[in-house]
């Protein structure tokens, strides 16, 4: 198998979620820094416009948003698995809450309060205005101030999910080994503790086992982690074969041949097109084939859930 490349950057939260399982599986890594925001010069040729990170690259593969990344690596290296409690049906389903009303409100508590930031976080001048833009879709930010007891009584009332886990003093969300329940839930302390730290502690600190359980997900490790030049991995593309076409899925609903110009889109926020073939679908999976002058042809592949596919 082809080097796993990661494109991230380090202050990325759901970057964090992908590195997190690295180190619970072990697992040896490129890891190739992209801007956390645009322009992203080096990462558009690979991905045909998404923007988001983290992605990761396999060869002339290309894989966009964690809830397949994840679903890869599983595959890839079953274990130590990120179900340790034999439940992945589960654990993939609570994406769609740590994804969605979870996250939206951390992100609306962050863009609204007082200290955006505050914390120990290294971001260019233009994050919070690139921001804006890119969740505008769910919220106008220069609205939130008025908001914010009644984002933090949300945050309070998902907090409390947390709390009902940990509160017969097992080690993780469920059990004594970590799992992908736990790369969700993290998610909201991680972010805000970076990136609005006054959120933070009012939301957690007086939860002393969110803080244990926190320091037991940093001690993980993030697997063995390698520096790789942004050129680097697109030469790498190039000199690469996607893997073979998969076919569409006998029971796809979409009804979209395989060789059909089709565009994928996120449904959520940071919406952009992106145009290409239709090589394959799983239930869970759609993949396009795209030509770059940079990389030449690859293949994208993006999960169903949270995206658009129509014919163009």
């Amino acid at each position: 198998m082809a080097e796993l490349i990661l494109h991230h950057y380090d202050e990325a939260p759901f970057a964090e979620k992908i590195r997190l399982i690295f180190g619970i599986k072990n697992l040896t890594w490129r890891s190739v820094i992209q801007p956390a925001a645009l322009p992203k010069p080096h990462l558009v040729p690979l991905t045909g416009g998404y923007r988001r990170t983290p992605v990761l690259q396999i060869g002339a593969d290309i894989y966009c948003d964690t809830q397949l990344i994840t679903a890869v690596l599983e595959h890839a290296h079953p274990q130590p698995s990120v179900f340790p409690d034999g439940n992945p049906g589960l654990g993939y389903a609570l994406g769609s809450w740590a994804h969605g009303p979870y996250v939206v409100t951390s992100v609306a508590l962050y863009m609204g309060s007082e200290d955006p930031f505050a914390g120990a976080v290294d971001l260019p001048s233009h994050f919070f205005e690139d921001r804006k833009k890119m969740w505008k879709t769910q919220f106008d930010t220069d609205s939130l101030a008025p908001k914010l007891p009644g984002l933090r009584a949300q945050l309070d009332a998902h907090t409390d999910f947390i709390n009902l886990q940990l509160a017969d003093g097992r080690s993780f969300l469920t059990g004594e080994k970590p799992g992908l329940a736990d790369l969700h839930a993290m998610w909201d302390p991680w972010f805000l503790y970076r990136f609005a730290p006054k959120e933070a502690q009012r939301a957690y600190d007086r939860f002393p086992r969110i803080a244990q359980w926190l320091a037991r997900l940093v001690a993980i490790g993030q697997g063995t982690r390698k520096e790789m030049a942004p050129d680097a991995a697109l030469d790498i593309a190039r000199a690469a074969s996607p893997n073979p076409a998969t076919g569409v899925d006998q029971y796809d609903p979409l009804g979209i041949k395989v060789g059909t110009h089709v565009c994928v889109s996120p449904s959520d926020y940071a919406e952009v097109n992106v145009v290409g073939e239709l090589v394959g679908t799983t239930v869970r999976s759609v993949s396009v084939l795209r030509h770059d002058p940079r990389v030449g042809e690859v293949v994208v592949h993006f999960p169903k859930i949270g995206y658009r596919i129509e014919v163009v």
